[in-house]
């Protein structure tokens, strides 16, 4: 009979031993990394969309010649305004081309229960007879009838997770804003870990964008 080498069971054992804590640790490097990913790629999202969401308001505010909501000294979740409609008389166009409305408001997600997101509706006006006519057509409205898909308009989803601990939108001194043709927009998303199940597994994503929109209403307004 030949002898053959083999191991004793102190070598096995140390083998067991040492495998268990290598496969140990790449599964903790790979949940690790994995979580790391993800967590990474939803702040991404969420900065991402609302950096959107505040590209959309500051765009079309920027070009606003009547504002209905916030009023003067006053904030709120609603931004309504219209382009080409005169401030006071509600006559339009002011100039040449087409007349619409937009309406920014916040509302329960369509599609995922328990958040609030950033709706956007918008609107052409119907074409008029002009400020300078001797008989102008007006308009004063209306807006949606509700905030989300239906109420009104073309509806976009702009931002979810959104998060109105301070109103979005401010005409009011207490909010630092002086006069009448500047809009403070302050956008907030977050997402809850807890809130949506995951516990200890990801940390909450708290992202906000701060900025004062000037919009072009006449003089003397």
């Amino acid at each position: 009979m030949k002898k053959r080498q083999g191991f004793t069971l102190a070598e096995l054992v140390l083998a067991v031993m040492i495998f268990g804590f290598m496969a140990t640790s790449l599964a903790t490097i790979y949940s690790t990394s994995n979580r790391h990913m993800f967590q990474n790629y939803r702040g991404n999202i969420i900065k991402t969309n609302v950096g959107i969401a505040m590209k959309a308001v500051s765009n079309n505010l920027s070009v606003a010649t009547r504002i209905d909501a916030p009023l003067y000294g006053v904030s709120g979740n609603i931004l309504a305004f219209a382009q080409n409609v005169d401030q006071l008389t509600g006559c339009y166009p002011i100039a040449p081309g087409a007349a619409s409305w937009h309406y920014f408001c916040v509302a329960p997600d369509a599609a995922t229960p328990g958040i609030n997101s950033l709706y956007h509706h918008t609107g052409t006006i119907a074409a008029g007879t002009g400020c300078s006519s001797p008989a102008p057509t007006t308009w004063g409205g209306p807006y949606p009838a509700f905030c989300g898909f239906g109420g009104g308009g073309t509806v976009t989803i702009l931002m979810q997770a959104a998060n109105t601990t301070n109103p979005f939108f401010s005409r009011s001194a207490a909010d630092g804003v002086a006069q009448r043709d500047i809009v403070r927009v302050r956008l907030r998303s977050f997402w809850s870990a807890s809130g949506r199940g995951f516990g200890k597994s990801q940390r909450d994503v708290d992202f906000t964008l701060d900025s004062s929109v000037q919009v072009h209403l006449y003089a003397g307004y």
